[in-house]
């Protein structure tokens, strides 16, 4: 790693909390934090069997690496009250689920017949646009995508008839926001509900095996060290262990799924999802870390009033383990590791400024129809959600005197896929 370009994390500035958090977090600091908000194996274990009336978590891989996660979480996160709460209610939720979904499967084996074909996943770096062009292709009935609702609580399966309206889209969508309430700055760089797609990684949860989520609801360096010794194919066969489920009651044309840890574990992804197709998103590298660096120090502070340690989430925050993830695949992709012909490259800019056009591109590029219906779809929405309705993203795009430096890491990647420099 290289230190001296770890300076945007140490360098990020917290905003000011809103005062009901601020006095809320105070007075927690008077409080038996531990013993009042536990996070320890047995509290949290016991409890979600408690609430489900169920026991068997079914393979144990999940088992180890749950331990070491809550084990760093108590010694290394320094968690305020909400943040205690939060991420207690989130581990709740998701030993929950997986209690849940074994529980439906072993009633229901034959969901393991169900098969997903050619799924689409969306990939690239941090803050290249990918959640974008997930939300306007989700807007297509031919893709499904899997939403914050379905991630949180899979089980029971969703069904067609209820799927828009099933009420725990309104339980996910107030868990979901709280978010934005205790940190209101989120709001302006990514948006969280209970219908809006979500991540294959919020689903990975499950497996317990999810840094980039998981990592998110605490500093916890000492998971993030072990995860990187293991493989990431158990987090992706129990992700589409799930997504089996969620399509057994509501049958989907074809799914599109967003993976931002997909770069890194491509291997593996291809070894669960062999024949699935990539669409990877393009962006000034140098403009895609600086904003990450800014939402990920934002998400942090949700949690805790630990000043964030410069190596938090450092694949996607320092750009020397950027660059190094981006030519690891580009490696990959000459070497046929990833083959050319199930990846589809679309550049930043030319989202932005024509989306419809570039979407019709991507369609003819996957080989797939743009129904009119969906083309309908998508340009309403892009007439009546602006960029501009939502608050604007700021955030410092890094050192002058490091700028020639930080470039030269990622000359590869940028011409390799032509990538155009935002300035």
């Amino acid at each position: 790693m290289h230190q001296d370009l770890n300076y945007r994390m140490k360098e990020w500035t917290p905003p000011k909390r809103p005062e009901w958090v601020r006095r809320i977090n105070e007075e927690g600091t008077y409080l038996d934090l531990k013993g009042v908000v536990p996070l320890d194996e047995n509290s949290l274990i016991e409890r979600a069997k408690l609430n489900t009336g169920l026991s068997d978590f079914g393979h144990d891989d999940w088992y180890e690496p749950f331990q070491v996660f809550i084990k760093s979480l108590e010694e290394e996160a320094e968690l305020s009250l909400m943040g205690r709460i939060m991420t207690r209610s989130d581990i709740l939720m998701h030993l929950e689920a997986r209690l849940k979904v074994e529980d439906t499967y072993k009633r229901h084996p034959e969901i393991d017949d169900e098969e997903i074909h050619n799924p689409i996943f969306i990939l690239g770096s941090g803050r290249s646009g990918t959640s974008a062009i997930q939300n306007l292709l989700s807007l297509d009935p031919d893709n499904a995508t899997p939403k914050h609702w379905e991630a949180l609580f899979p089980a029971p399966p969703p069904e067609a008839a209820t799927y828009h309206t099933d009420p725990r889209i309104e339980i996910a969508d107030k868990r979901m926001t709280q978010w934005n309430r205790v940190t209101p700055e989120i709001e302006s760089m990514h948006e969280f509900n209970g219908s809006m797609p979500t991540e294959l990684i919020q689903i990975e949860t499950l497996s317990f095996q999810s840094v980039a989520w998981l990592a998110l609801y605490g500093y916890c360096p000492s998971y993030v060290a072990y995860m990187q010794e293991r493989s990431a194919l158990p987090a992706f066969s129990y992700a589409k262990r799930v997504l089996k489920l969620l399509q057994w009651k509501n049958p989907r044309k074809r799914w599109l799924i967003k993976s931002p840890d997909a770069l890194r574990f491509a291997p593996d992804l291809l070894q669960v999802f062999p024949d699935l197709r990539l669409v990877w998103m393009h962006r000034d590298p140098i403009k895609a870390v600086s904003s990450m660096v800014s939402l990920v120090g934002t998400l942090f502070w949700v949690r805790s009033d630990k000043p964030i340690g410069e190596d938090a989430l450092a694949q996607v925050t320092n750009p020397a383990n950027l660059a190094a993830t981006l030519n690891q695949a580009v490696e990959r992709i000459e070497s046929g590791v990833i083959p050319r012909d199930q990846i589809a490259n679309v550049q930043y800019q030319d989202f932005v400024n024509a989306p419809m056009d570039t979407i019709s591109k991507l369609y003819a590029e996957l080989g797939i129809e743009l129904t009119e219906t969906a083309r309908t779809a998508i340009e309403t929405y892009l007439i009546e959600n602006p960029r501009e309705s939502r608050p604007a993203h700021k955030y410092s795009t890094g050192k002058a005197d490091l700028y020639e430096e930080e470039r030269k890491l990622f000359t590869r990647y940028e011409q390799f896929f032509n990538v155009s420099r935002e300035g």
